[in-house]
């Protein structure tokens, strides 16, 4: 399914995105690979590149927005270019993180926040071509109300990939997959054929009894391999506020997981 999927994503945005894909070794044998990317902040983390993960690159609003300033007007296109360009230096794809645009609620104001949002996404595809851009789930392209679907389509069609967040909010493994399963099904009726990667945090969320607790080595190993089951990869993610830390064995299910499913990889030079 994955090796279909990815084969219609080459065919719609063509040669250059197929070069993008082959940087990071999307593709090895003519088969698809699952791809475990690398976009946390933590204090103190090791080179992950060398356990086999590959660097991922994210823009932030306030990148575009400095302190909320004109929020939601389209930026100067050349700085907002530079910016996407100052923040792409890594292999991986490129996530636009804007959660202050919902493609929801209100049908006027869904309905502009989505015309700033694909011209956003044109702009950044034609600073890093060949490049896979996407949104960030979060308001955007995940948990659509029906009302907003035809808007949240039309968005989906200046992407190249979804980018759903898969946080842990509880120990309930039968919610957790329910959940990845839904979302994974919202981004193929969204995009046919293209490309998934579930964000995944190795803490609790905030506001959840066990906030900021690391999550235990079974359980994260479990969402590791429930992913591999819906998704084309994951994307690790963290902010910049903690300490590296695993103490719970996560890492080390990380590194086991990688092992596995990309072989070539974690055997990267130290």
């Amino acid at each position: 399914m994955r090796l279909v999927q990815a084969l219609l994503l080459l065919a719609a945005v063509g040669p250059a995105f197929a070069l993008g894909l082959q940087g990071v070794e999307a593709f090895e044998g003519g088969s698809s690979s699952f791809i475990v990317y690398d976009n946390m902040f933590y204090r103190g983390k090791p080179n992950t590149l060398r356990d086999g993960l590959v660097a991922s690159n994210i823009v932030y609003e306030n990148h575009i927005w400095p302190q909320g300033q004109n929020l939601g007007t389209l930026p100067d296109r050349s700085a907002f270019q530079r910016i996407v360009r100052a923040h792409s230096g890594n292999p991986g794809p490129l996530v636009l993180d804007i959660e202050k645009l919902p493609v929801k609620g209100d049908p006027l104001m869904a309905r502009r926040n989505m015309e700033t949002l694909a011209k956003l996404a044109d702009w950044a595809r034609e600073a890093v071509p060949g490049k896979p851009v996407g949104f960030y789930g979060t308001n955007t392209l995940s948990r659509v109300a029906t009302s907003n679907l035809p808007d949240a389509r039309e968005l989906a069609r200046h992407v190249d990939a979804f980018f759903p967040p898969m946080y842990t909010f509880n120990d309930d493994r039968s919610e957790w997959a329910g959940r990845a399963r839904a979302a994974a099904a919202e981004a193929h009726d969204l995009g046919p054929g293209k490309p998934v990667y579930f964000y995944l945090w190795p803490q609790y969320h905030d506001g959840t009894p066990k906030e900021f607790q690391y999550v235990d080595r079974d359980y994260w190993k479990f969402q590791l391999e429930t992913s591999r089951n819906y998704a084309d990869g994951v994307e690790l993610w963290s902010p910049s506020r903690y300490d590296w830390d695993d103490s719970t064995g996560w890492w080390r299910a990380t590194k086991e997981f990688v092992r596995l499913v990309q072989p070539h990889r974690s055997r990267a030079p130290s």
